[in-house]
């Protein structure tokens, strides 16, 4: 009896999905300055009006920027895209900590997994090279955590999987913070750190998935505690994680309590 009601494109949307599609072509590259309002309204056959909103919308998700005065760019694809919403979601409270943490545990202990299976011999000397940088003691906390979270996107990179790399650099990339303060406040943060991620890439290099997954488990159990006097503790979060699923297809059987910064 009753039709499908189709709603027609607006002209704003029109022209931003022909825009979209020159830059995701790659037409359009990142870098690339788009030519005045006007001259894309004449391009697509539309007022400056509607080129002007058609940006707005480009520029919020996340594919061009404007830069001071100088015009609207194209801007590069990467990890961004995703780190910043979330980003944005911590700061104004809408998550908290432990919820990235909780999301962050899952896909680290699967790509612990993957990297033992298909990490390459440069994949294995990017994250040896970041050990050896934590053996520095005169680094700041900033620095150490960059490092730490440097060895997990090398980890992510070795997986395979283009996807879980971005998803993967997304969400360490916001735990930054967190992961500095943990490295301020307890002296013993880096030597955890080396140790836990030596455990990791131990069993990266001997191709054990299931040791890679466990040992990576284990460097995540007290990741809550390590928050003690930063904003939103929830304790009870990721011991959860490391217990072994009912297939035995994923992380640690009853893990060792290790600290880890993690």
């Amino acid at each position: 009896m009753f039709k499908t009601v189709t709603r027609e494109l607006s002209l704003t949307e029109r022209a931003q999905q022909q825009l979209e599609d020159l830059i995701v072509s790659g037409s359009l590259k990142p870098g690339d300055h788009f030519p005045s309002e006007s001259h894309v309204g004449k391009m697509l056959g539309v007022s400056r009006t509607v080129v002007r909103e058609a940006m707005r919308l480009l520029s919020a998700k996340g594919l061009v920027e404007a830069r001071g005065g100088s015009g609207i760019y194209v801007r590069e694809l990467n990890s961004s895209m995703i780190r910043d919403p979330i980003d944005l979601l911590l700061r104004c409270r809408a998550i908290k900590v432990e919820d990235i943490v909780e999301v962050r545990a899952v896909i680290e202990v699967h790509l612990a997994g993957l990297a033992a299976q298909h990490a390459t011999s440069e994949d294995i000397a990017a994250m040896e090279e970041a050990i050896a940088q934590l053996h520095n003691a005169k680094l700041e906390p900033l620095e150490y955590a960059e490092i730490d979270i440097a060895f997990h996107t090398h980890l992510a990179v070795a997986a395979g999987n283009p996807l879980f790399g971005i998803l993967s650099q997304s969400i360490n990339a916001v735990m930054v913070d967190p992961i500095r303060f943990a490295f301020q406040r307890r002296d013993s943060a880096r030597n955890d750190a080396i140790r836990e991620h030596r455990r990791i890439l131990d069993q990266v290099k001997a191709r054990n998935p299931e040791g890679a997954r466990k040992a990576m488990a284990e460097s995540l159990i007290d990741a809550p505690h390590n928050w003690s006097g930063y904003p939103s503790k929830e304790p009870t979060l990721i011991p959860k994680l490391a217990r072994t699923p009912k297939n035995g297809s994923s992380a640690a059987r009853s893990p060792k309590r290790t600290p880890s910064l993690r």
